[in-house]
C-alpha cells in the first residue's frame, strides 16, 4: 500500500517543476528579448580588394567599402541613441549618433571571411545587435617588363580573421618576349613558373618556349591553400632576351557570406 502512495505524490512533483520550469522559462526568455527591433539595410556581402605593383613598387590598392543602413531600426522603449558596426577584421567598434546618422561605412583593406556584428542602443540602455557574414577576396595585379630576372611575387594567403584558409588561389599569368628592337635580341626562349608554398614546397609548375614577339600564358588554380606566404616566380631556363612577365592573382574564398539585404524598393 506505501508504494501506491508515493506514485500519485512523485506525479504531483514532476507536474509543479514541471510548471514552476515552464514559467521561469517564459520569464528568462522575456528577459532575454530586446525591445530594439533591429532592421539593418545593406546592397552587398562581398566584395575583391584590388593592388596593382609594378617593376616592384605598389601603384595603387582600393579596399571594398560596405555601407550599413540602420533608418529603420526602433525601439519600444525609448529614442535611438547610437548605432554601431563591429567588422569583423580586428577594428574596433565603429559607432556613430543616431541623432546625426543612421549609416556606417567601412572600407576593408584584408581579405577574409569576417563575422560582422551590426547593433543599436537606445536612450534607455538597450542593446541589441545581428551577425551576418561579409567575404572579401583579394586581387593582386602585378608586373615586372624588360628583365632578364623576373622579380619574385609574394602571395599572402593569411586571413585578417579567425576563420578558414581561403578555397584557392587563382593564377592567370602571361610572359611576353617582345620584338627585337634594331637587332638586339630576336632569339626564343624558354621560360618556367613556378609556385612554392610557405614551406617552400613546390606546389606547381609549368614551362613554356616563346619565340621572338610571342607571349606565353599559365592559369592555374591552388587548393590546399596553406596560410602564409607563397612565392610565384618565373625563371628564364634557356634564352638572352629580356621579358615582360604580368601577373593575375586573385585570393578566393568560399561562397559563405549572407544574402544582400537591399532597401526595398518605393522605401528610399
Amino acid at each position: 500500500m506505501r508504494s501506491s502512495r508515493i506514485v500519485p505524490l512523485l506525479l504531483c512533483s514532476v507536474m509543479l517543476s514541471a510548471s514552476i520550469a515552464g514559467c521561469l522559462g517564459s520569464d528568462a526568455a522575456k528577459k532575454e528579448t530586446s525591445p530594439i527591433e533591429m532592421v539593418v539595410y545593406y546592397e552587398t556581402t562581398s566584395g575583391t580588394i584590388v593592388e596593382e605593383i609594378r617593376d616592384g613598387l605598389q601603384l595603387s590598392e582600393n579596399g571594398v567599402e560596405l555601407a550599413f543602413d540602420f533608418a529603420r531600426t526602433t525601439s519600444e522603449n525609448g529614442q535611438m541613441k547610437n548605432f554601431y558596426v563591429v567588422p569583423g577584421d580586428g577594428t574596433s567598434q565603429l559607432q556613430v549618433n543616431a541623432d546625426e546618422t543612421a549609416e556606417i561605412r567601412y572600407t576593408y583593406m584584408t581579405h577574409g571571411l569576417f563575422t560582422v556584428y551590426l547593433g543599436a542602443i537606445d536612450d534607455q540602455g538597450n542593446d541589441n545587435n545581428i551577425s551576418i557574414t561579409v567575404r572579401i577576396e583579394k586581387q593582386i595585379i602585378w608586373s615586372d617588363d624588360n628583365t632578364d630576372t623576373p622579380r619574385e611575387m609574394n602571395i599572402d594567403t593569411m586571413p585578417d580573421c579567425e576563420c578558414d584558409s581561403p578555397e584557392f588561389i587563382q593564377i592567370k599569368s602571361t610572359v611576353e618576349n617582345p620584338p627585337a628592337l634594331l637587332g638586339i635580341g630576336g632569339g626564343q626562349d624558354t621560360v618556367s613558373w613556378h609556385l612554392n608554398d610557405p614551406d617552400d614546397e613546390e606546389q606547381g609548375n609549368h614551362s613554356e618556349i616563346i619565340g621572338d614577339g610571342q607571349d606565353a600564358s599559365w592559369n592555374y588554380n591552388q587548393y590546399n591553400v596553406m596560410q602564409g606566404i607563397w612565392i610565384l616566380s618565373v625563371v628564364i631556363d634557356q634564352g638572352t632576351d629580356n621579358i615582360d612577365v604580368s601577373h593575375d592573382v586573385t585570393i578566393k574564398y568560399l561562397a559563405e557570406e549572407s544574402e544582400a539585404n537591399p532597401l526595398p524598393v518605393g522605401e528610399e
